[in-house]
């Protein structure tokens, strides 16, 4: 079965339920798909659905697991001027935002919302793979502006990275989990640079000598 280790090859059977499953969640939610719709979807027999997965908890964390990938949003940058850094933030967010616009990653945020209680080991690879590894992401790029002299060390880079990530998502994505916009953030450029003029004010105040702080 599936809960066996993660970098084990998949069989086409595999992949086809797992791909099957991917489009069912999105258009009605998990809990409203049984392992009879799953068959049919993915034309495969219940004894092949067993044979990999334990039960739709099961189905449901390989989702997860496999679609922790599109989260991979880091990009090494070069951070060697305040430019360097504006610029690594603003791709970042950019990417990040654009990420979340995606239909089946907005609606796999609400399952997890709603499945989180019953299933909280699947919840919390959600979370290791999604929020917390864009958390590590930026919590990376501010070690390193403090490491070049280009942001004074204000405290916990992590905490920054949360305030910073939490002002990007804010009501808009909230709004989206409820299902009350389909498309959350429009136009994502203008909104992660108002965002980190909040967080870090003087940003794109290039010609000023000292370093930048955060606020607060």
């Amino acid at each position: 079965m599936s809960d066996g280790p993660e970098d084990e090859p998949r069989t086409v059977t595999e992949t086809r339920i797992i791909e099957a499953a991917k489009t069912l969640f999105a258009e009605r939610g998990f809990s409203t798909v049984s392992t009879d719709l799953l068959c049919r979807e993915a034309r495969v027999s219940k004894t092949s659905i067993y044979k990999y997965f334990e039960n739709m908890q099961g189905v449901l964390a390989a989702v997860v697991r496999d679609e922790g990938e599109i989260f991979d949003l880091y990009r090494e940058p070069v951070i060697e001027t305040r430019e360097d850094f504006a610029q690594a933030l603003t791709d970042y967010g950019v990417r990040l935002l654009t990420l979340l616009n995606n239909r089946f990653c907005i609606q796999l945020d609400r399952m997890m919302h709603e499945e989180s209680r019953d299933n909280p080991e699947v919840a919390r690879t959600f979370f290791d793979r999604a929020y917390g590894q864009s958390r590590a992401d930026v919590g990376k790029m501010i070690r390193k502006a403090e490491a070049q002299g280009i942001l004074d060390h204000v405290g916990d880079p992590i905490q920054t990275a949360e305030d910073l990530i939490s002002l990007w998502e804010g009501f808009r994505f909230i709004e989206a989990r409820l299902g009350l916009v389909d498309t959350p953030f429009p136009q994502p450029l203008p909104h992660v640079e108002r965002c980190l003029r909040i967080i870090l004010p003087g940003l794109w105040d290039l010609d000023a000598g000292p370093p930048i702080s955060s606020r607060g």
